[in-house]
């Protein structure tokens, strides 16, 4: 696989939206009770032979960039991380010295994957997927492994 990344430009919107769609419902995504439009945001897409391979949307904040959305369209093919690795130099260049992302309590290989990139567990906040869930019906009551999705775990890294 010759997977390359490179920043998402307004070209790029239409393959994102539906890549977003796929994977988290709609392009909106809830965040502290605030619905963003995560194919607005700036971020870096995996393409392989052409074909998107995986994609990473950032808030970048003064202080420091959260990661939305990480996805990789092929599971354990290192597509993550390079993008990853990506937000990691790009942050850098930019004076970035911290990176957030968070998840849901039942996204397991969300923790095994971030933690051993570095990110240590921050915080979990208790019944906040139940409470996004009043604003965005569509988020499911159970999620990997059927596990019950209620609370919102944060991790970060110091960079």
């Amino acid at each position: 696989m010759a997977v390359s990344i490179r920043a998402t430009t307004e070209d790029d919107r239409p393959a994102v939206v539906d890549l977003l769609t796929r994977r988290w419902t709609s392009p909106e995504i809830l965040i502290e009770g605030e619905m963003i439009d995560g194919s607005r945001l700036p971020g870096f897409l995996a393409e392989d032979d052409g074909e998107v391979a995986g994609l990473v949307t950032l808030i970048k904040r003064d202080a420091e960039w959260e990661i939305l959305t990480l996805d990789s369209l092929s599971r354990w093919s290192g597509v993550g991380t390079l993008l990853l690795n990506s937000v990691v130099g790009s942050a850098v260049e930019s004076g970035i010295r911290r990176l957030l992302v968070r998840t849901s309590n039942d996204n397991l290989d969300a923790f095994r994957f971030y933690q051993r990139r570095g990110f240590r567990l921050e915080k979990v906040v208790p019944g906040a997927i139940d409470e996004e869930r009043k604003l965005k019906p569509e988020i499911p009551l159970s999620g990997e492994y059927g596990i019950p999705i209620h609370d919102e775990v944060v991790f970060a890294r110091a960079i």
